[in-house]
């Protein structure tokens, strides 16, 4: 479990770096991110989304489920979406609206492969997995922008 924590930690890092190298007062606010980002209610609400969309994985431009159960999170979160995009792909938007902004993005697609391994949240979809970490993608990118929604008033962000 800590190696899933510095794991998402990491692309966290990765995904703010541009904001934490503008000012600093982009450092204190990247500061407020990985903290937030380290909380277990951030890492738990991913992991939980992670497993998810990894269980009932879909093939590219078929991601009905898991556009249907991204859009929910971001409903939840009060983060207004434009969809369709390229038939299952949504823009989410958080901030101003006013510049400098930065784009996030995350495919969502899986694998036609079959699921070798055993554990408890294995795809159940019969030649179908995320062996490319998009069911993780999708997760870090939502754990983001639940992030972000927090600092909306600071931030222009699209993804």
């Amino acid at each position: 479990m800590a190696f899933l924590k510095c794991v998402s930690l990491f692309f966290v890092i990765l995904m703010f770096w541009p904001t934490l190298i503008l000012s600093l007062d982009s450092y204190t606010l990247g500061s407020n991110f990985l903290d937030e980002a380290n909380t277990s209610e951030v890492f738990d609400w991913m992991v939980e989304i992670r497993r998810k969309i990894h269980e009932y994985p879909e093939l590219a431009y078929e991601e009905v489920e898991t556009s249907t159960l991204i859009r929910e999170k971001l409903d939840e979160l009060d983060i207004p979406y434009t969809y369709p995009i390229a038939t299952t792909g949504l823009i989410g938007k958080v901030g101003t609206g006013n510049a400098p902004f930065v784009a996030l993005r995350a495919d969502m697609d899986a694998l036609p492969i079959q699921e070798e391994v055993e554990w408890e949240h294995k795809s159940k979809v019969d030649g179908k997995m995320h062996a490319c970490g998009h069911d993780a993608h999708v997760a870090i990118l939502l754990g983001a922008a639940k992030i972000l929604k927090t600092h909306e008033s600071e931030l222009q962000v699209c993804f």
